[in-house]
């Protein structure tokens, strides 16, 4: 989510400290939830069996406060982004970018969605480790695409269009 970390400081003061605070807060979660589970960033493959019963345990119990929380940070994230779209002179919920941006805004909650459940389903195969990781991987992907296609070229325009 920094790629366009440059961009964003060109916005309004209090929409760019809003934007950054959720970017922080994103971040936080993703380092999060990389380090929650001690087995699933090991060097080799992720393997549970290194850790006692307990471990596994909580791990497992951890996962579903995981997928939940990320929905609800790009829900209300999206929602104060979109915000801060329609607060531009330019744009309105007709103004094309936008549609398509709103749609992407909701294509990403629905593989998050997707994501969640398809982890929840895993869980039962005792191998929470792996199921970290690859959350992990997929959610950084998600995010990462998201700023690439449309965060960047959103906040650009807006800066040319207000000089």
């Amino acid at each position: 989510m920094l790629v366009h970390g440059q961009a964003i400081k060109e916005l309004a003061p209090a929409d760019y400290l809003m934007i950054e605070n959720e970017h922080k807060l994103l971040e936080k979660y993703l380092d999060n939830l990389r380090d929650a589970c001690a087995c699933s960033n090991l060097d080799n493959l992720p393997d549970c069996q290194r850790c006692d019963r307990e471990q596994q345990t909580s791990c497992q119990g951890r996962l579903p406060s995981f997928l939940f929380h990320i929905i609800d940070l790009a829900g209300k994230h999206f929602a104060h982004e979109e915000a801060i779209m329609l607060s531009r002179p330019h744009v309105t919920t007709d103004y094309e970018y936008f549609r398509i941006h709103q749609q992407a805004h909701a294509d990403v909650m629905q593989k998050l969605y997707a994501l969640s459940e398809e982890c929840l389903l895993l869980r039962d195969q005792n191998n929470t480790a792996e199921i970290y990781s690859q959350f992990y991987e997929k959610l950084s992907s998600i995010f990462d695409e998201h700023d690439r296609n449309f965060d960047d070229p959103f906040i650009e325009s807006t800066i040319a269009q207000s000089t």
